[in-house]
């Protein structure tokens, strides 16, 4: 068995790009090496940062948050959808797109099952990163129709490579995200038992694999989680 991680290191920044004011992740010393012999930090940081998972409380207060989600869900068959064709720059993908990714699995013998896990790729991690604004400002994205695609196929769970938020009048820049109508948002979350944000190394599992993906058990909105695919070759 081989073992990928699809999970992103997070490291030290002190803005998020989608929220100026607040903590990406930093790390306060709380015990130094050189004063005890050993180190303890305090974080400061927003549940969104690098590979996490949304709950559908994060946009309705009445659906579950991260502590009350079923594990079942967590552990399962992933099919990948390739649209690597749009991982470029402020690249639109549509259902037209959708369906070629989906015409392409069928050749090969794969169908979106329901219940499952449906993964998208673009590919757009490499030599990206989600502490700089272009990583927001110039991600391909999820027109609202290609997200009404993704629940009229029934996953459990969603996940992709890219900032998934549909760009349009209301949203150009990565400060202004939280002030959109986050319309991919609210039209996955509450079809979804989560959503899983941030992917990497999609390139390496092929169009399907066994995935885990366990958020910390927080009661939060959306918590930190580590991903990996489960690989027999």
């Amino acid at each position: 068995m081989r073992i990928v991680d699809l999970s992103m290191t997070v490291e030290e920044c002190d803005s998020a790009p989608f929220a100026p004011d607040e903590k990406y992740f930093k790390l306060k010393p709380i015990i130094k090496w050189e004063d005890k012999g050993f180190v303890s930090n305090v974080v400061e940081m927003t549940v969104h940062a690098g590979t996490h998972i949304d709950s559908p409380h994060h946009f309705f207060r009445d659906k579950p948050s991260i502590e009350q989600l079923p594990l079942e869900p967590m552990m399962g068959k992933a099919v990948v959808l390739d649209l690597t064709a749009k991982g470029i720059a402020h690249a639109s993908i549509s259902p037209d797109d959708l369906d070629e990714a989906e015409r392409k699995l069928k050749q090969q013998g794969v169908e979106i099952q329901e219940g499952g896990m449906l993964l998208l790729r673009t590919d757009w991690p490499k030599g990206h990163d989600t502490t700089d604004p272009k990583w927001w400002n110039d991600s391909p994205y999820l027109t609202k129709e290609a997200a009404q695609w993704v629940v009229n196929k029934k996953p459990s769970v969603v996940g992709y490579d890219f900032a998934q938020e549909e760009k349009g009048a209301d949203y150009q820049q990565a400060d202004q995200i939280l002030e959109s109508a986050m319309r991919v948002h609210r039209t996955i979350l509450p079809k979804v038992i989560f959503q899983i944000e941030n992917l990497i190394n999609l390139d390496q599992i092929g169009s399907t694999a066994q995935v885990v993906a366990l958020p910390v058990k927080w009661k939060t909105e959306s918590a930190p989680a580590r991903v990996i695919a489960l690989l027999d070759n």
